[in-house]
């Protein structure tokens, strides 16, 4: 069965939203001990609409804007414990005067060309400062109530807390929104929190953040690590040029990402390559070691060995060469357990055995 991006982006996006947690990790904010409030409006212009918010979004064009929104919310159906999906777009100086519009085509236009709904979020819907790190929000449903507050951290000790100062954006029926996040005093400490409750009781306080080395939203998780937020980000990954996925045969039964002992001491080879995983690592931050040897036909040994670490996180399988190269790539598993697809990484950067130009390719199990 061959499957076109389109199809390609529907099933790696719901298994992201099945998968335990997404790649870069995620700490729990507690929501699953507390339950989220959604203050009213006390301090700005109450924005809570009264009705199901149709008059005011945007209109719908003949660009799939309406279908990309459908397709965003059914990769969310099958985790219910979801309350919305978000996606990093880049962040924006204080000084680009370039319409928002043409940035975000210049910044991510892959993602613009599978979402062009977020080109249509009206004016009254782009929160925050007009700079730093711009998310965009889809909320799960049309009945999903989603809150954008500006906190402050009020620092008692060694611990900081957030505390609500005004809140910029207030819906019962809450429509995709643009949020500018910017920081107070690090990039732990963002000055932007983000409450929802989705129509079937799934809520998440989010107080957006980046994992910097790899470019991938932190996301919240809940019980048992499940994930509260669904990265949608790579969607547009999957439009870059040069990205195979639109040739690659997942199989009728369907493919899934790998965990960390499914990996385990298993060998993977691809042309002069073989990349063997080994369980245990003197590093408790990494699963296993990784052996990484490239073969030349003409000698008896390898010609280049590269001994570093490995882990899965999410979707992604982490690899790290000392001093040589490293990386969060996605991969799939076939239902055999004998073929790997993998892709680089969120802010293009590829495995070492990648030929130039390549942005995937499969590895085979091997038994030798």
């Amino acid at each position: 069965m061959k499957c076109g991006k389109r199809f390609g982006a529907v099933l790696l996006a719901a298994l992201l939203a099945l998968s335990l947690t997404a790649c870069g990790g995620g700490e729990s904010t507690g929501q699953e001990a507390a339950e989220v409030t959604v203050p009213e409006s006390t301090i700005c212009e109450d924005t809570k609409n009264e009705s199901t918010g149709a008059e005011s979004a945007a209109p719908a064009e003949e660009d799939g804007a309406e279908e990309a929104l459908e397709l965003l919310r059914w990769c969310m159906d099958p985790a219910p414990q979801i309350a919305l999906a978000a996606a990093y777009l880049g962040n924006r100086s204080g000084e680009d005067t370039m319409p928002l519009s043409d940035w975000l085509w210049e910044t991510c236009p892959g993602l613009m060309a599978e979402m062009p709904f977020i080109a249509q979020i009206p004016e009254d819907r782009i929160l925050g400062g007009g700079y730093g790190d711009l998310y965009c929000l889809v909320p799960r449903d049309d009945s999903t109530t989603l809150a954008v507050n500006w906190v402050y951290w009020d620092k008692t000790g060694d611990e900081a807390k957030p505390q609500v100062e005004k809140v910029l954006y207030r819906s019962e029926y809450a429509e995709p929104v643009l949020v500018y996040v910017w920081y107070e005093r690090s990039l732990d400490a963002p000055c932007i929190e983000i409450q929802a409750i989705a129509g079937n009781g799934a809520q998440v306080t989010w107080y957006p953040t980046l994992d910097r080395e790899y470019g991938y939203i932190v996301i919240p998780t809940g019980e048992n690590d499940d994930p509260l937020i669904m990265d949608f980000s790579f969607f547009g990954f999957l439009e870059e040029e040069g990205n195979d996925m639109e040739n690659w045969d997942f199989g009728d039964d369907g493919w899934l990402p790998p965990t960390d002992e499914g990996l385990a001491d298993t060998s993977w080879v691809c042309e002069e390559w073989s990349l063997e995983l080994y369980r245990g690592s003197t590093d408790p931050a990494w699963f296993g070691t990784a052996v990484l040897c490239r073969w030349s036909a003409n000698i008896a040994g390898a010609d280049e060995t590269r001994e570093g670490f490995w882990r899965m996180e999410g979707d992604c399988l982490c690899l790290e060469f000392p001093g040589v190269s490293g990386g969060s790539f996605p991969v799939l598993i076939d239902p055999s357990g004998e073929h790997l697809f993998i892709q680089q990484a969120a802010d293009g950067t590829c495995p070492p055995f990648f030929d130039e130009d390549m942005a995937s390719m499969e590895l085979t199990l091997s038994y030798g």
